[in-house]
């Protein structure tokens, strides 16, 4: 941990590689945290925002404020990305996308991102995690909280709320806010609501109840595609909630109890660009409720943890399109699990075994295997390894079909992945901190869309493929109250039999930084982003600047309790045009400004 201390503060604390907090240090996979300091430095709007920053995660951010994104890591199909907000899952069962765009950051107190499977721990998510931790009741105050207000070209507004505190043993944290646009772009319009709550309290000697609601909601324009004369919008809300118990049963023992259920709502309207006709409309209704147990035993060398997860959701989709009757298909998906994760502490040496069975009702069952090594080399390098055994359930789109546009394969069969990863942490070098991460996922059971005679699609297991490549991440001390920032991520995705290079998939992702704070109330951050796709011909695609964001801040009062900071964002500064399809471009130059009151 003192080899890290200059780059790394709180957030060392890691749960998601185990679901169990431990020490960075002890971690194998190659992980990622983003604070809640750092996603108010580059005035993110939602999780989008944020994760457009990270190194190795690839999302195509087009559009304004509040725009449709899913994000893919390391190469990845967005599809097999699991999201999940206080361990609740944000993807669709019915198409599996998780919409980044939609989920709020107000709220967050870290990001906790891992790169490449981990089934052992969580199940589906061939491609990787991305586990939001939301904010815990603040213990030393009765209230306290922040008001934010920012205004943009196009009328875009971000205001936001938060309030947090302790009274009698009971710890609360509320948050609400409101995103609009009127869209940076033709149909490009977004306008959202958002709000959150959790309550938490003591039971008994050390038991903890903690119960959390939160819901994200609105309405936007998808942009137009001129080429395919089509318009699209869409409307969404989602609600979660979760209550969960922990009690430390001994010492060393703590067990868990937490149980969840979501409801998700997304409509969707196709029109002719030209006459403004309705082509087609999509409606998405989702209902899902389950729990999971876990016990923990801490003892001077083992951290074990060994517990099961059950999950049940409910799928009502229905599609209509012109001269086409209208399709209903009600499809379920029931999943039970059972897990176990430890890390063995030998000296400087840390074994990380891990094992995880999985049932579901439609793909059958899977065992994920994982095993994990780190070292650490003297006072400054940690070195890590870790080979897994992963999978993907497929979308209940491609097992039952809608009824319209894409046929049924009940006997289709979960994507699988077996993941090497090798790499080190250092800041020996003194000045400066150095991440190095190599990679290979090979894909096996890939699925792949099969058109048939009567013009369905029709979605089976015909592929195999290969993702490998390399991470590097670089940060400096500061230097004049000045860091440097960079990552870049290479990855060379083929398919296995052909050996064909896979198109759309991005090869080259460059992050590149400057973070100023002078610890005194002005700072500044001027960020760079470069992404090549490698995108199809027919997409049109352009991506040869960089993306530069200039984000600004000065605090012009700081009593003892009361704060007040004028905050302006620049975006796309020097106008670049980076994006995968023409008909997704990015916005021009835009800039907003806002003020945050804390007390």
């Amino acid at each position: 941990m003192k080899v890290l201390e200059m780059f790394y503060e709180d957030k060392d604390l890691v749960m998601t590689p185990s679901r169990d907090p431990k020490p960075i240090s002890q971690v194998a996979e190659n992980i990622t945290v983003v604070t809640a300091r750092e996603i108010e430095a580059i005035n993110a709007h939602t999780l989008a925002d944020v994760l457009y920053t990270v190194t190795g995660v690839q999302i195509d951010l087009r559009g304004g404020p509040g725009t449709q994104s899913t994000p893919a890591i390391q190469g990845s199909d967005p599809l097999h990305v699991l999201v999940m907000i206080d361990g609740v899952a944000q993807n669709f069962l019915v198409n599996n996308s998780a919409d980044v765009g939609a989920i709020p950051v107000q709220q967050i107190e870290r990001i906790e991102i891992i790169k490449g499977p981990a089934s052992s721990s969580w199940g589906s998510s061939l491609g990787g995690i991305v586990n939001v931790i939301t904010k815990s009741p603040n213990e030393d105050r009765a209230a306290t909280g922040l008001v934010s207000t920012s205004f943009g070209e196009r009328f875009s507004g971000d205001h936001r709320g938060e309030l947090s505190g302790t009274v009698g043993g009971l710890g609360y944290y509320l948050h609400a806010g409101k995103l609009h646009s009127d869209g940076l772009l033709a149909n490009n319009q977004f306008d959202g609501n958002r709000a959150y709550g959790k309550l938490q309290g003591e039971i008994g000697e050390g038991g903890t109840l903690q119960w959390t609601l939160g819901y994200s909601g609105g309405s936007r324009g998808d942009q137009e595609d001129p080429r395919a004369d089509l318009t699209s919008k869409n409307r969404f809300d989602n609600l979660f909630s979760t209550l969960s118990f922990a009690y430390p049963v001994t010492e060393r023992v703590d067990f868990d109890l937490s149980l969840h259920t979501s409801l998700k709502h997304l409509d969707r309207y196709d029109s002719q660009l030209s006459t403004g006709v309705e082509q087609s409309q999509l409606s998405i209704e989702e209902l899902t409720y389950g729990g999971s147990a876990k016990l923990t035993w801490r003892e001077q060398v083992h951290h074990l943890a060994i517990g099961t997860d059950f999950d049940h959701g409910d799928v009502r989709e229905t599609t209509s399109a012109i001269g086409n009757p209208v399709a209903v298909v009600k499809p379920r998906l029931t999943k039970w699990a059972l897990f176990a994760n430890d890390t063995i502490a030998l000296g400087s040496l840390t074994v990380i075994p891990g094992i995880r069975y999985d049932h579901t009702n439609t793909n059958g069952d899977f065992a994920s295997p994982s095993l994990g090594i780190t070292y650490g080399l003297g006072e400054h390098t940690v070195l890590r390894g870790a080979v897994a055994r992963g999978f993907n359930i497929p979308p209940l789109v491609f097992t039952s079909g809608d009824g319209l546009t894409t046929a049924p394969s009940p006997n289709l069969k979960v994507e699988k992945v077996l993941s090497y990863q090798a790499g080190f942490e250092t800041s020996l070098f003194r000045y400066f901190w150095l991440k190095t991460t190599f990679f290979r996922h090979d894909v096996s059971d890939a699925i792949v869309p099969i058109l048939l005679a009567n013009g369905q699609a029709q979605f089976l297991n015909q592929n195999r493929q290969r993702r490998e490549g390399v991470e590097v991440e670089v940060k400096t001390v500061p230097v004049f109250d000045t860091t440097f920032v960079a990552g870049y991520a290479y990855v060379d995705a083929r398919g296995r039999d052909s050996g064909e290079r896979l198109s759309n998939v991005a090869r080259h992702t460059w992050n590149l930084a400057l973070q100023y704070d002078d610890r005194r109330g002005l700072r500044g951050n001027l960020a760079g982003h470069y992404i090549w796709w490698n995108a199809a011909s027919i997409n049109q695609g352009r991506y040869t600047p960089v993306i530069w964001d200039l984000n600004l801040a000065k605090r012009f009062f700081a009593g003892e309790r009361i704060a007040v900071e004028a905050f302006v964002t620049a975006h796309n500064l020097f106008n670049g045009s980076q994006y995968l399809a023409d008909s997704l471009k990015n916005p021009r130059r835009w800039i907003e400004g806002g003020v945050r009151f804390s007390f």
